[in-house]
């Protein structure tokens, strides 16, 4: 299953462990931010990993194994606890591509109904029903639009109890 891992690299090797990471074909993420530091006495403008050290990677390591991950060239090991690699929530990475600008996000969350999409109620009273996507009801809920008894009714629901139809 694919999650997303915390990769420790060595000292300002971040771009080297992503082009090499890439190269593996592993989804990989690490946010940049311009930084003006003073150097030889002229201020000047460098792009620094906004986590030092670190960057993201998105991986199944059913299929790809952890050596192989700790043997790539600017990464030291995978951030874990005891023997287990840290899964971190792919809603954190999200957010920090959403707040970076990262043109990837879309491609991320293109899984998502839009307005007019239909899904399939799989939760509740209402579950094996098919109803057509409305709008975003806060964070975690959507306004859906029902058919019953041959009248349409707009009703909202938690984003856990519907899925996406196939087009």
């Amino acid at each position: 299953m694919l999650n997303w891992y915390l990769a420790h690299c060595r000292p300002r090797e971040e771009e080297r462990a992503l082009l090499n990471l890439e190269h593996q074909h592993i989804e990989t993420f690490c946010p940049f931010i311009e930084v003006k530091k003073v150097v030889r006495g002229k201020r000047v403008l460098r792009n620094e990993a906004l986590f030092p050290g670190y960057v993201f990677l998105r991986a199944d390591l059913e299929q790809t194994s952890s050596t192989t991950l700790r043997s790539t060239r600017g990464v030291r090991n995978l951030v874990r606890f005891g023997d287990t690699p840290c899964v971190v929530p792919k809603e954190l990475v999200y957010d920090l591509m959403c707040r970076a600008g990262d043109e990837r996000l879309g491609e991320q969350l293109s899984d998502l109904p839009r307005c007019g999409d239909k899904v399939m109620i799989k939760e509740g009273p209402f579950a094996g029903m098919e109803a057509i996507y409305q709008e975003a009801d806060g964070d975690s809920r959507a306004m859906l639009l029902l058919t019953l008894l041959q009248n349409q009714t707009l009703a909202s629901f938690a984003n856990s109890d519907y899925t996406r139809l196939e087009k």
